[in-house]
């Protein structure tokens, strides 16, 4: 992860792991981040609803990394899991959304 930087962007690198791996990734991240920094994190979510393309998406992740496109409230455990906590989100198309996320605890 970067370091010394105030804004870090993150985007879709938790769908390409699985939950441990992912949670490290995103501690690694907070970790860099000063007491008033952000991380932004673009990540595409699994609809609720069927839908073939995300389905399709989904099985590629499953078979290549052996991960998978989760639910908005999984992603907030592995945020919340990682050491950082939500400012915000905010849907930005197309089945992603962006979470605007800094170090919990105050740091």
């Amino acid at each position: 992860m970067p370091h010394g930087g105030s804004t870090v962007l993150v985007s879709r690198l938790p769908e390409r792991l699985a939950d441990e791996n992912a949670v490290l990734a995103l501690s690694e991240a907070a970790e860099a981040l000063p007491a008033d920094g952000t991380l932004l994190l673009v990540e595409q979510i699994r609809p609720a609803g069927p839908d073939e393309d995300a389905a399709l998406q989904h099985l590629r992740l499953a078979c290549l990394f052996g991960s998978e496109l989760r639910t908005q409230e999984e992603l907030d455990a592995l945020v919340e899991r990682a050491g950082l906590q939500i400012r915000r989100r905010e849907d930005v198309g197309w089945d992603h959304r962006l979470w605007v996320l800094a170090p919990a605890g105050g740091r």
